[in-house]
Parts: structure tokens; sequence; C-alpha cells
């Protein structure tokens, strides 16, 4: 939840790129969004119940729990970004003492994040984040729209990274390099549309929805180009932009929807918005097969 809400703060602002930095006492993300942080969001980071996404259908961040969610690992969260360089202390309350930015690019947003929280030791923070980014499965990429790549460094100097690749037609590739230097790489057939749910505020929105079908490479002598073949997941997940963890669909493949979710972000609540979005994609699964067909 803390790796995803971290991406989240970087899709929103259309990253291309981000960066883990994981050390024994802190760690660093850092993203290239086109859109640096203005007085606006020094505000909504520091509120309780304010956010500069609610009204928009297509933010991630409007969804869950948000930035709050760093707070489990640190007492004193710092952000980088533009003109704006500050920490946050006692959850609400924005301080630019002691603050100083170093040598970085002034394109780049970079937050910070001291392990100083005291119900949770380094050694713990380490190692939770740690396995999080080690467990970063592939389709945290599938059903984004503008991060194509993921890195992450470890404290002991390990590598890793995802990467996104659109292929055109839906075909999506994403390679996985993992820090024991094995390096593998997933094919999908990924079909999305934008269709029209009215939420419980009685306004209509326009959301994205998407399903993903996994790609095997089939061999064929007589071909020169690579042919694939659907195969079934053994577990098809989720998604509200990221995987809901706690969800199940029973379903093959992938799904993803603008949810309404809990808290967490996990799971998906029972609410007529839900009902229209799960409507939409059973109507999205028909027209996917009618062009596989063809």
């Amino acid at each position: 939840h803390f790796i995803y809400e971290l991406l989240q703060n970087a899709e929103d602002p259309e990253a291309t790129e981000v960066t883990f930095t994981l050390t024994d006492t802190k760690i660093e993300f850092e993203h290239n969004g086109k859109r640096l942080f203005s007085l606006e969001d020094v505000e909504s980071i520091t509120s309780i119940g304010t956010s500069t996404k609610a009204e928009d259908n297509t933010s991630i961040g409007k969804f869950g729990v948000g930035f709050k969610a760093v707070f489990a690992y640190t007492n004193s969260p710092e952000i980088y970004s533009g003109k704006f360089d500050f920490s946050i202390h006692d959850l609400v309350v924005p301080s630019q003492e002691g603050v100083v930015r170093t040598n970085m690019d002034a394109n780049i947003t970079l937050f910070v994040f001291p392990f100083d929280h005291p119900s949770k030791s380094p050694e713990k923070a380490v190692k939770e984040i740690e396995h999080s980014l080690l467990n970063l499965g592939d389709n945290s990429l599938l059903f984004l729209n503008h991060i194509k790549k993921i890195e992450y460094i470890c404290p002991f100097g390990g590598f890793g990274s995802l990467e996104r690749f659109d292929h055109g037609n839906g075909h999506i590739e994403i390679r996985t390099n993992h820090i024991n230097g094995a390096e593998y790489f997933s094919r999908w057939l990924h079909f999305q549309k934008e269709v029209v749910v009215r939420e419980e505020d009685g306004k209509d929105h326009l959301c994205t929805i998407a399903i993903a079908f996994k790609l095997k490479e089939i061999s064929d002598k007589n071909s020169p180009a690579p042919k694939w073949k659907i195969v079934p997941l053994e577990h098809g997940q989720v998604s509200i932009f990221f995987p809901a963890e706690k969800e199940t669909s029973n379903l093959k493949f992938h799904i993803h929807a603008p949810f309404a979710s809990t808290v967490a972000r996990d799971s998906v609540r029972d609410c007529e918005g839900n009902e229209q979005l799960r409507g939409h994609i059973a109507e999205l699964l028909v027209e996917a097969l009618k062009s596989i067909r063809d």
C-alpha cells in the first residue's frame, strides 16, 4: 500500500519514470512528473480530507487513504519539488526548518522518508519495504497511463526494474530485471474503453476500464514474425489502477476499473457505481472476444 501510494503520486502528474532508493535509515522516491508542486499541492498534502484530485475521476489519488500512508514509516517526510522544499510534522504541519536541497535536477520531484517512526524500527521498515519492492508484479504497470519504468535500489546495492513497452494494437510487454540478475518478460493483450458511470454524488463520470489477457509466444517455422497465443492466468487480479490485493475475481485474466474501494484500496466495496462498472467490463469482454475472433 505504501509503495502504491507513492506510485500514485507520480502517475497523477504524468511521470514516466520513478526510482526508489532504499538505505538502512530511509527511502527516497523520485519521479519526473510534468507538473511540479504548487502551493495548492502543499496545502492538499498537509491536510486531512482535502484533495486536489477529488473531482477528477481519472486521478488515482481520489481513491484510498492517500499520502498519509507514509506515516506508517516516518514522522517527518521531506518533499523537494519546484520552488517548494519542506518537511511535514505531526501529519499536517509543513516546515522549512533544516530542509536543504542538494544537487538535483530542477525537473525532478523528490520525496525523502527517514525511518524515525517510534513504533517501527528502521530494521523492520527496511525489511517490509524491500519485500514489497522485490515482489512488485508486472501488472503494477499494466493499467497505468504514464509510468513506463520503475527502478529500485536496495541497501546492499542490488538493483531491479520493471519497464513497460507498448507494441501497438493493444500488445504490451513488461520487462522485469530482478536484483538476483534474472531477467524475464511478459506479454499482454490489452483492451480498454471509456464508459459513463453515475456515482454516489448523482453525477455522471467518464471512467476508463480495461482487461488484459496473458500471451505466450508460439513457434512457427513458416512465419518470420512472432505469433502469440492467449493463455489463462491461474489467478486473474482486480486492479484499481494497481492490484487490489484482497479482491478475488475468479477470472483467468486481469481486469481494471476505477472501483470505489476500501480505505486501504485492497478490495472493492459493494455499491451501485461498482455494479455499473462490472457490467461495463462484461460488455468490454464481449467486444474483446469478437476482436480476437476476427
